[in-house]
């Protein structure tokens, strides 16, 4: 059915049009409805459909949980753990436990010594593996639910902005009017086309393009490579693997990694930078076994793997805009730009631009004002995400040329992580109680998101966070002189890991700032570690971040409606021999 709300299908007029049903869209719609805007989403395709974006990390899910409590869409909350997805909207996804990553060369073993991994503390709650068809399908069930028209199968063949508002034509009848737009939607964005909004050439310095799909029969890492020769602290088949080598990534996401999976496929892809690694004369899937077959350390566990629909091969995944708001209308999403799949902050940023853009839109409609002025914070954050997160990458695509600097950059990376993580659990928790908006000016202008061309110490107000800013800009500059041939990669992990030891504000029981620990594992000892130091020796301002980011939220886990205990003893249960079966999924006779 390409329609939903069928009573209200025959009306034309709206406070604002969203362009695509996706997570974002069916997010940002089901907000806006919920606070009494009138919504409707468009999109030239239908559900369910593949999508990939799948893995959460602890940043995404408490967002969704801001967002959640902020615009009272309470079904949002459900996507923000294993457990509640399980239980509430779908048993096809899988469970993410741990960030895992294995450097690898061609032609030779990988090294147990050369991995690392960030679990997710267990005291906190399980992070996902999306199967997208489903959770965007029910996301747009849920928008649907508040009150937003939903039509789908319609093309859009023009958008037009004056004094009086949005009209957009399409192929499917009357054209629809609405006060604002937002497109929502993807690479080929209508709105970025229409307005020639994307930059050429993009000013973003990563390079890379994908080849991915879904498989069954893909081999759980730790057959191949039991733990014993690891001992790493939770396996590798229950978090989101990255297979690292010179050049570029690959990301396996089981969907069939715990006890009760219904779901027997695997998300598989690579991403190459094409300098490194140009586009052979082949197909997309003879590419992807000619490459695996470089790697005794990954060709296996592929060896009964097959494909379940075709392979997707893409140009350079990068683009960004030059422009991300106007008069009466924003791009949002995947639809202002894009950089890499790695570090899964797709869904990240998404939730950060819906937190802020919500609440100025319903302000806009209440008051009938669209200047461009009231959404400027968007933008501002929508480009400094765009900008941070091509550091990010693109210092990580240089660090896998050496397994010395990859290490080194893991742990700035799991720095920047933790500390992230400890600012939006503090800005929840605080709001959730005081219900006071002003709490989370903070998440608007992210003080711990810096770059080289945009850090100015003078403007930071914080010592504490300007000695942060400082370390994470010498990393960067550190990074990019290794790019550009003008260091040693070697040395300047050295140098990194130098930097790290010296700072009094890297909370030492992760052992970010120790070579030999390979496992960023919050375990309770060593987070009750953490909160002493915090208390006793860490610099204010960052003491009192650590402490409320893991006490303030520690005590929302427990709290009636937050979590699903009964959930989680049955998810646990189920992988008992005996008691747990009744909880399985019975095997096919």
């Amino acid at each position: 059915m390409s329609d939903f709300n069928a009573s209200r299908a025959q009306d034309t007029t709206y406070d604002v049009v969203v362009l695509g049903s996706g997570l974002a869209g069916s997010v940002l719609a089901a907000c806006l409805a919920r606070n009494g805007a009138r919504v409707l989403i468009v999109d030239a395709g239908t559900h369910p459909r593949f999508a990939i974006g799948e893995s959460t990390i602890p940043y995404t899910s408490m967002m969704m949980r801001l967002v959640s409590e902020r615009y009272g869409v309470p079904e949002l909350k459900w996507l923000t753990t294993f457990e509640a997805v399980h239980a509430k909207v779908s048993t096809s996804g899988g469970v993410k436990r741990n960030f895992g990553f294995l450097y690898h060369r061609p032609g030779e073993e990988q090294d147990p010594r050369q991995t690392n991994m960030f679990p997710i503390p267990k005291i906190t709650h399980t992070e996902n593996h999306f199967f997208r068809q489903d959770t965007d399908n029910w996301m747009l069930m849920v928008a649907a639910r508040y009150g937003a028209t939903v039509r789908q199968q319609v093309r859009i063949s023009s958008v037009d902005i004056d004094e009086s508002g949005v009209t957009v034509r399409h192929d499917r009848g009357e054209p629809f009017h609405a006060k604002f737009i937002v497109d929502a939607s993807g690479f080929r964005s209508f709105l970025a086309e229409q307005f020639s909004l994307r930059e050429e050439p993009t000013r973003l310095r990563h390079h890379s393009r994908s080849l991915f799909t879904h498989m069954v029969g893909v081999r759980p890492y730790d057959e191949i490579a039991p733990k014993s020769r690891y001992h790493h602290p939770s396996p590798w088949h229950e978090g989101t693997l990255h297979h690292i080598f010179p050049g570029g990534w690959m990301w396996v996401i089981p969907f069939d990694n715990h006890p009760r999976a219904t779901n027997p496929l695997c998300s598989v892809g690579v991403n190459y930078d094409p300098r490194i690694h140009p586009v052979p004369d082949c197909t997309p899937e003879e590419e992807f076994r000619r490459f695996i077959a470089q790697f005794p350390g990954i060709e296996p566990q592929f060896a009964r793997a097959r494909a379940v629909r075709d392979w997707t091969r893409t140009g350079r995944l990068q683009y960004s805009p030059n422009q991300t708001v106007g008069y009466r209308w924003c791009l949002t999403s995947h639809a202002a730009g894009f950089i890499d799949a790695l570090f899964s902050r797709g869904l990240s940023n998404t939730m950060e631009i819906i937190n802020v853009l919500v609440q100025r839109l319903l302000d806009a409609i209440k008051d009938d004002d669209f200047a461009v002025e009231r959404f400027e914070a968007v933008q501002e954050l929508e480009q400094g995400q765009l900008d941070f997160n091509d550091d990010l990458v693109a210092n990580a695509y240089t660090s896998f040329g050496d397994w010395r600097l990859w290490d080194a950059w893991f742990r700035v990376w799991s720095l920047s992580q933790i500390l992230a993580t400890f600012e939006v659990n503090k800005a929840y928790a605080q709001f959730v109680d005081s219900r006071d908006p002003s709490v989370l000016s903070r998440m608007e202008k992210p003080w711990w998101r810096v770059t080289l061309s945009t850090f100015d110490p003078s403007r930071v107000k914080n010592a504490d966070h300007v000695a942060v800013l400082k370390l994470l800009t010498e990393v960067g500059r550190k990074m990019q002189a290794v790019q550009a041939g003008e260091a040693e990669a070697g040395q300047t992990a050295e140098e990194i890991t130098a930097l790290l030891r010296a700072a009094d504000f890297v909370p030492p029981a992760f052992g970010l700032a120790e070579p030999d620990n390979q496992w960023t594992d919050a375990s309770v000892p060593k987070i009750l570690s953490t909160l002493r130091w915090a208390k006793r020796k860490a610099p204010p301002s960052i003491g009192e971040l650590t402490y409320d980011g893991l006490t303030l939220f520690m005590k929302k886990r427990f709290a009636k409606g937050e979590f699903e205990p009964i959930e989680e003893i049955k998810q646990i249960l189920a992988g008992w021999p005996v008691i747990g079966r009744r909880l399985r999924v019975p095997e096919p006779k």
